[in-house]
């Protein structure tokens, strides 16, 4: 009989601050109940969120329905890996299946699942959120946390695509009810959600206008994502290149990834009438009101939608665009899972780096 691994190597954060602050350790592994799974981690990915949560800037936030963000914590929303062995009752997943981490999972009795909002529903404890992530050698959660990925998909890719595109497809389906033949802006494009919602927005026949504060990040943009106009911080000249591409009618949609007051009234103001914005940074810098009058919103008879994730059919849907080969994630690096602090360092101070910072327990 094989001996299951009781501990894990793995990576948390103790208390707020710089990269600094992740600590590499042994950590116990919860016993595996009768519908967990446990997991061999292939890949846990660095996100934005993770950058957020170690330096405390969620620290405090009440989601309505969840449970406050923990500390310590064993960071990580995105990962995917092999299945080890599964407890007595699991029905869904058997030792060997290749699986990608559930980043928006549901609980199927919550009110808001029933109304059609399961990216809202209440009573659950996310992992990297609640619950321990991903940055670990081994994982043990219940199966229902996990779908499985195709054997000729590669795990990286798996693991980096329910998170932005899984939220993207929400925001351009659902949130923008974005159609083929209309024109997307999309500032803070060279973030994974930039380069998700671009990626998907030429997929669904639309033509992108993409902003990115970095020159060096606009080729990717280009090349890789598929962008028809890419312009840096220089509004006069990205104003310019929306008037050019929509003969002076303004784009049909805006998302707002930057997190900038500048460029969200950017947004609003190239909008055409009628037109629909989604601010999706979570933030603003600075923080404060958006920069928006009433007036504006009736003037232009704007529309303004929110969002907070991806709800399990998004998650699905993109899981089967990855599986045909038309979505991929650039990767930018892979660091053993050890150098978590380093791979926190390059995504904060990496002006030019494009695409997803990969954590490997195995190298």
């Amino acid at each position: 009989m094989t001996v299951l691994p009781t501990t894990t190597a793995a990576v948390w954060v103790h208390e707020h601050g710089g990269p600094e602050q992740l600590r590499y350790e042994q950590q116990p592994l919860p016993p595996l109940g009768p519908t967990d799974v446990l997991v061999s981690v292939d890949t846990a990915a660095v996100s934005g969120w993770d950058l957020k949560y170690r330096r405390g800037l969620q620290s405090g936030t009440k989601l309505p329905g969840r449970s406050p963000f923990p500390m310590p914590q064993q960071l990580g929303r995105e990962a995917a890996g092999t299945v080890v062995a599964v407890g007595s009752d699991t029905s869904l997943l058997h030792p060997g299946d290749r699986v990608a981490a559930v980043v928006h999972p549901e609980n199927p009795h919550a009110p808001e699942t029933y109304r059609g909002l399961g990216n809202l529903s209440t009573g659950i404890a996310i992992p990297g959120h609640q619950a321990p992530g991903a940055y670990a050698e081994y994982v043990v959660r219940d199966e229902r946390l996990f779908l499985p990925v195709p054997d000729h998909v590669e795990l990286e890719q798996a693991a980096v695509t329910l998170w932005p595109y899984g939220t993207s497809h929400r925001v351009l389906r659902d949130r923008l009810r974005a159609s083929a033949g209309e024109t997307l802006l999309v500032t803070g494009a060279a973030g994974p959600m930039g380069l998700a919602t671009i990626q998907l927005a030429r997929i669904f026949g639309l033509r992108v206008i993409a902003t990115t504060r970095h020159a060096e990040r606009a080729d990717v943009l280009r090349r890789v994502c598929g962008a028809d106009v890419v312009v840096t911080d220089d509004l006069t000249v990205a104003a310019q290149a929306v008037r050019d591409l929509t003969h002076g009618q303004g784009v049909d949609h805006a998302v707002d990834y930057s997190t900038s007051r500048d460029l969200l009234r950017f947004a609003l103001d190239v909008l055409r009438l009628g037109g629909r914005l989604c601010p999706a940074a979570g933030e603003q810098n600075p923080p404060g009101p958006m920069p928006f009058t009433v007036f504006d919103l009736t003037r232009q008879e704007v529309d303004i939608v929110g969002v907070r994730g991806a709800r399990h059919d998004d998650a699905l849907r993109v899981l089967a665009l990855l599986a045909d080969g038309r979505l991929h994630s650039p990767i930018a690096a892979r660091f053993p899972l050890a150098e978590a602090a380093q791979a926190h360092d390059l995504m904060e101070r990496g002006t030019d780096v494009v695409g997803r910072i990969l954590l490997k327990p195995g190298m």
